[in-house]
């Protein structure tokens, strides 16, 4: 995803979770979404550029795999 690499942020920033409404949630890199989880039989987590999907059966786990991506993407670029 390279729009998340392009957001010009501390490397102490953080996932940040909104609560949009009582059944879906975004993932935020500073002030740009990069991800959602929808609740509806399971929790559907999507990344905003559709490279991470995955069903989960709790809310907790569908955001550490946002977030795993996340970091996965900024040590790789850190390699670069």
């Amino acid at each position: 995803m390279t729009s998340l690499l392009r957001v010009d942020q501390s490397e102490t920033e953080q996932v940040r979770w909104v609560v949009v409404d009582t059944r879906n949630w975004e993932a935020r890199w500073g002030s740009v979404v990069i991800g959602t989880v929808e609740f509806g039989s399971r929790y559907v987590v999507r990344s905003a550029d559709h490279d991470v999907s995955g069903f989960h059966t709790s809310l907790e786990s569908a955001q550490a795999q946002l977030q795993a991506w996340v970091r996965w993407l900024t040590v790789s670029s850190d390699r670069s």
